[in-house]
């Protein structure tokens, strides 16, 4: 799904990308996505340091990371059911 963003950009910049996507054949848009997509490619994303969700970080562990999470449900409800 695609969203609107609005950047702040100085004029003079505007233009250099907006000729430099040209000769590319691409939008300024494009351009921007997939300068993002590879600066933010290896990020690793974690909950704020603090936040309810970092404190339940681990909490729970993966036994098996083979199983999809509907084979991990039937295995739970069969082990508490059993």
């Amino acid at each position: 799904m695609k969203k609107k963003l609005t950047l702040v950009i100085d004029d003079e910049v505007i233009e250099s990308a907006k000729r430099f996507a040209k000769s590319k054949d691409l939008s300024v848009s494009e351009i921007v996505e997939n300068y993002l997509i590879q600066e933010t490619r290896d990020q690793v994303w974690s909950p704020p340091a603090g936040s309810v969700l970092s404190r339940l970080t681990g909490a729970v562990s993966q036994d098996d990371p083979e199983l999809s999470d509907d084979e991990r449900l039937e295995k739970a409800l069969r082990e508490k059911h059993a």
